[in-house]
């Protein structure tokens, strides 16, 4: 049997959840997270798509401190009231944008907004392989005061409970509240876990989904590519790595925490998606005496694929750069097609401008 929605976790298992709805603007995401982190819990988000998209660097760093981040829709629409032709189209919205986010694959759990759903709704979802996360309301939506929030969400907190908190600018009775809460959880024993092991300790696993974009090398170049070369030396990428930690790369957040693991993560091949890295192709753009730009590439059947690029600007035409020199490279080797997974949605802009016919995909099963 297929299941579509979840309200709570294994009742025989000392865990509960402590989940958050929406996105902050005005405040601090660092509100929540700080009193998860001080309390020895692990939060779930449920943001908006549009959330992702105003605050990427909000995204990593909720990842980045141990803590789960997923889908709530991209426009926080009432879901029982759109057709599905859109419900569909916010999935893939906010998916996008997650992974524009934080370079990771979406996971295909999600929360409705307002537990707004028609059973119609849970059979859409599970046609894209979701999971609907819902649980105990705990009221602070209303922007209530911390222990109203603790006395309407105290007496249910047991083995394998779900709370459904909220972590935007109306909530802010709710980082108090969850500090209480957990202090709660931890007197009877409980453990605040994500949703991940919520779903584990009922016998599902997480699923994750991620596309990329698939560009056909074009006969010829608009431009030509313009100071871009192959590695040459481990000299020469001990100075890539010097210069790239002070680019504030996802790619650093994700692999390093320091300067001599992201040499190590530079120097060791890549292999993603079907492709190992072919260190000949390592390309970079310098000029000035300095690193611009650098491009990681491997090859899969007829398609030269990216797996992993980077650039010092954080403007969109720096993809151009990137893409060009790629597609010379591509066409060098014989290849018909070029495959990307960062940026996607600036990318396939930047292909239009250029004319080069390009799609954004779903990717065949998520790494």
């Amino acid at each position: 049997m297929t299941i579509k929605a979840v309200w709570n976790g294994n009742e025989n298992e000392n865990i509960c959840a402590f989940t958050f709805d929406d996105g902050p603007s005005r405040l601090p995401i660092e509100a929540w997270l700080d009193v998860l982190d001080e309390e020895g819990a692990v939060g779930t988000f449920f943001f908006t798509g549009e959330w992702m998209d105003r605050h990427p660097d909000r995204a990593r760093l909720i990842i980045s401190r141990g803590h789960v981040l997923a889908p709530h829709t991209y426009h926080h629409r009432r879901m029982a009231q759109v057709p599905k032709p859109v419900f569909l189209e916010q999935l893939k919205m906010t998916e996008l944008a997650f992974q524009d986010a934080t370079g990771l694959p979406c996971p295909t759990f999600m929360r409705f907004p307002y537990c707004s759903f028609r059973e119609e709704n849970l059979d859409w979802l599970a046609e894209r392989n979701y999971i609907d996360i819902e649980g105990i309301d705990s009221g602070d939506w209303a922007g209530v005061p911390a222990e109203n929030i603790f006395a309407k969400v105290e007496p249910k907190l047991e083995k394998g409970a779900i709370v459904v908190m909220h972590s935007n600018d109306i909530a802010i009775g709710s980082p108090e509240g969850l500090r209480s809460l957990i202090r709660l959880a931890k007197q009877k024993g409980l453990e605040g876990v994500g949703v991940p092991a919520i779903l584990e300790s009922i016998g599902v696993k997480a699923n994750y989904r991620s596309w990329n974009i698939s560009i056909e090398v074009p006969a010829e170049l608009d431009h030509p590519t313009e100071h871009w070369s192959y590695l040459e030396s481990g000299e020469q990428l001990a100075e890539l790595a010097d210069q790239t930690l002070e680019w504030s790369l996802t790619q650093y957040e994700q692999h390093a925490n320091n300067r001599e693991e992201w040499l190590a993560y530079l120097q060791q091949p890549l292999q993603a998606h079907g492709a190992t890295e072919d260190r000949e192709l390592f390309g970079l753009r310098s000029f000035q005496e300095t690193h611009w730009s650098y491009v990681r590439m491997g090859v899969r059947g007829d398609t030269l694929v990216l797996l992993d690029y980077a650039a010092k600007e954080a403007q969109a035409d720096t993809l151009v750069y990137i893409f060009r020199w790629a597609a010379e490279t591509a066409a060098r080797l014989g290849l018909k097609r070029i495959e990307a997974r960062r940026d996607l949605r600036r990318a396939a802009e930047m292909c239009r401008q250029l004319g080069w016919p390009a799609e954004i995909v779903e990717d065949e099963a998520a790494e």
